[in-house]
């Protein structure tokens, strides 16, 4: 992986972004590092964790190089084109995501692994809380869409994600559920989707249907029956696969409306994975300042999301010691600042909130600390460079 990486740089150099190799094909290269500075809530050490039975990996700041990538654009025509990205970090590199596309006058045709179309490009690293849960995760797809006057409609057949687990943010201590990467699996199915959006000058709005069913047995057993404790009150652990309930769906509507530099939004999300239901929602509000004493825009952003496992039920209850059980929230506070046009630096704090489920019965049976939240809040810097 090290010489492929050698031979890319090599080449960014030595022909700059943009080649034409000798078939005619032309090949357009761009790249992206981020560094960053991190520092959880609290002072670090094992002294400071000893009472607590849920632990925070790493307290203590530190820094990363959060991934390196590089995305390659190789033109056929006009129309057609064939895009790549691979993604490096401290430990692997990889083929992040890549795809086939026809763009042409109002037809849109991707083939291949991207993010799902409903995903949002975002402008902080940090994402939404139902942004990890539901549209982060990439996916193998053929997705076609149409423009038609100020509406867009679009419709996705693709392999259905996993459920797996991700970070809320940069910290990795208590994981939640997501639709996870795709990947090679056995039981494999499949997930179709439609989707629609209106534009109406400064107000947009955009809804969305996927639905399959649950992957055998990767979804319906590994994940529900064996890490959540309750959903053998359901569904009893030993049930054949013939007779399991692996029903999947998750469909959510986003609305946007921009008035002077003001970009709002706010976004809603639901599924049900077999008896499983999940929910949540984010409203952000982002302006870009432009200041005579500064030399480029500035951005600021608030952001305020909830998620929820099965919000107002009393089956799926938080359990303190799985995080993947437990209802979040998070605000995000974020600074912006583009230092050239290829060059930015982000300020970001993350303030979050969890329902674990701890009591203090539990507490003082177990003589530790009463855990019904845990200090987690973060603080990232990042320095993200681009070419």
């Amino acid at each position: 992986m090290k010489k492929i990486l050698f031979t890319i740089l090599f080449m960014s150099f030595f022909y700059g972004q943009s080649l034409t190799i000798p078939s005619g094909v032309k090949i357009e290269m761009s790249g992206e590092v981020e560094m960053e500075f991190i520092d959880v809530e609290g002072e670090g050490g094992a002294s400071n964790e000893d009472n607590f039975l849920k632990k925070i990996e790493t307290r203590s700041p530190h820094t990363r190089i959060d991934k390196a990538v590089l995305d390659f654009k190789m033109f056929y025509s006009e129309d057609i084109s064939y895009r790549i990205s691979f993604n490096f970090n401290d430990g692997e590199g990889f083929a992040d995501k890549h795809y086939l596309l026809y763009d042409r006058d109002d037809t849109r045709i991707e083939i291949g692994k991207n993010r799902p179309a409903v995903a949002l490009k975002r402008i902080t690293e940090g994402y939404p809380l139902i942004g990890t849960a539901y549209w982060k995760g990439r996916e193998y797809h053929v997705d076609y869409e149409r423009s038609l006057s100020n509406f867009k409609f679009g419709s996705t057949i693709a392999l259905k994600r996993p459920l797996g687990y991700d970070d809320a943010v940069e910290d990795k201590s208590f994981r939640m559920l997501v639709y996870d990467d795709a990947e090679k699996v056995d039981g494999q199915t499949i997930e179709y989707g439609v989707r629609g959006s209106m534009d109406l000058g400064n107000f947009n709005i955009m809804g969305w249907y996927y639905a399959g069913k649950l992957i055998d047995d990767e979804d319906w057993k590994k994940r529900l029956h064996y890490d959540f404790d309750y959903y053998a009150t359901i569904e009893p652990d030993n049930v054949l696969s013939e007779n399991a309930n692996i029903d999947h769906y998750w469909f959510g509507v986003r609305a946007e409306y921009s008035i002077f530099n003001t970009l709002l939004r706010g976004e809603y999300i639901q599924s049900e994975d077999g008896f499983l239901p999940r929910s949540g929602y984010y409203v952000q509000a982002s302006r870009k300042i432009n200041n005579k004493r500064l030399k480029n825009p500035l951005t600021l952003l608030v952001r305020y999301g909830e998620l929820w496992i099965d919000r107002g039920g009393e089956i799926f209850s938080p359990l303190l010691k799985d995080p993947h059980t437990w209802d979040r929230n998070l605000l995000t506070l974020a600074a912006i600042y583009n230092i050239t046009d290829y060059a930015k630096i982000k300020f970001e704090y993350y303030v979050l909130g969890e329902e674990t489920g701890d009591t203090i019965d539990d507490a003082d049976a177990q003589n530790r600390i009463y855990q019904p939240s845990v200090d987690d809040n973060q603080m990232l810097i990042q320095l993200e460079l681009n070419f």
